[in-house]
């Protein structure tokens, strides 16, 4: 019989294994959690793309057709092909009008008027837009979307299961065998305490690489890496010909890791993705646009402020306290350093306005060009 020795002292194997599986329930079930979670925050970005475009063609469609068959097949048709939205109620001075995916799902008619269900499996964002529609009064859009993407979760629920199921299976046999021989055991408890100890240096290791691009605080872009995303992103749009601004956010409030990490969140989910949000001092972030102009980046900039103002009306007792600084490329061959420049200049301005909490800098790309051509002949 082959032994092991380990100082006198030798491990029992089910003893190993038992807890060997009990640390793979652990990663599993954390594992499904935190993919549930990450599925559910990917689909309420995707229902609220969805939603501003749906708003969007209702605009555009309401103009000239609003509440006839044409205006109603369109919006039908539209929400049918969206992937997240459920129900869209429309309201108006004409009356109001619902859209459903699935009959008697989403929406209950109360006293004659439509009403969104409350059901588990919904979405708890706020997908809700008012319409300036020329003749109408009151114009309101608003939505609910699914919570999950089942096909996915049904894939992570089987896959955890899978793996539970092997954990207990193995553990279970191992238990058995080693009941029957139990001096037989000393070599597999060798190896393995050896595996059990390989897995967290790998995950101690993943965790690092994540550590070195994103922050801890707000869990965005480190303050120190923005010139080069900015460089890199301004070195996209100009060989594809397109347009990008800076945004640059401020606010003066104090406030804990717990508020900048929930406010650094808010900017990822409407900006689209976090590696386009840097972290910006103690009270602020930079936010890269690309595909935008001055104008467009202007529009973002000040619906992002009434969201954010609407959301922490008790933190944010004006408007004036959260400022906002932009520029744009607006086809100049300008670089990151300069565009990071104009934005922070356009910001202090703001924070010394008592009125304006939104300012951009604006430029002329003819006169940029001259300026940069005499400075390079001096």
């Amino acid at each position: 019989m082959l032994r092991k020795q380990n100082n006198g002292k030798n491990p029992i194997v089910g003893t190993i294994i038992a807890a060997f599986c009990i640390v793979v329930y652990f990663v599993v079930l954390i594992s499904a959690i935190l993919r549930i979670y990450s599925g559910m925050d990917q689909r309420r970005i995707e229902a609220e793309l969805e939603f501003y475009d749906l708003a969007d063609l209702t605009l555009s469609s309401g103009r000239t057709n609003f509440g006839d068959e044409i205006f109603i097949e369109i919006i039908q048709k539209k929400l049918m092909e969206s992937r997240t939205l459920e129900g869209i109620i429309i309201t108006s001075s004409r009356g109001e009008y619902s859209f459903e995916k699935e009959p008697g799902k989403a929406i209950n008619m109360v006293n004659g008027f439509p009403k969104f269900k409350h059901r588990l499996g919904f979405s708890r964002q706020q997908l809700y837009r008012p319409l300036q529609i020329e003749g109408l009064r009151n114009v309101n859009i608003e939505a609910r979307a699914s919570a999950f993407d089942y096909a996915s979760l049904i894939e992570v629920l089987k896959q955890t299961l899978l793996l539970i199921t092997i954990a207990l299976a193995l553990a279970f046999f191992t238990l058995l065998f080693e009941s029957l021989l139990r001096g037989q055991a000393w070599n597999a408890g060798f190896f393995g305490k050896k595996n059990a100890q390989e897995k967290p240096e790998k995950s101690t290791g993943e965790n690092n690489a994540d550590a070195a691009a994103y922050s801890q605080r707000g869990s965005v872009i480190k303050e120190e890496y923005t010139e080069s995303r900015l460089k890199e992103e301004l070195r996209r749009c100009e060989e594809g010909g397109h347009d990008l601004a800076f945004i640059a956010i401020e606010f003066k409030p104090f406030a804990d890791d717990s508020f900048y990490a929930r406010f650094a969140a808010d900017a990822a989910r409407f900006f689209s993705s976090r590696d386009f949000v840097c972290e910006k001092g103690e009270r602020g972030i930079s936010v890269i646009c690309p595909g935008l102009n001055l104008d467009a980046g202007f529009l973002n900039a000040g619906e992002f402020h009434s969201r954010v103002m609407g959301k922490y009306p008790s933190f944010f007792k004006s408007k004036t306290e959260l400022c906002m600084g932009l520029s744009a490329r607006s086809e100049r061959p300008v670089n990151a350093q300069r565009l990071i420049f104009e934005a922070e200049e356009s910001l202090e301005r703001a924070m010394l306005d008592p009125v304006s909490h939104i300012v951009a800098f604006k430029s002329d790309p003819e006169k940029y060009r001259a300026f940069m051509e005499g400075r390079d002949e001096e």
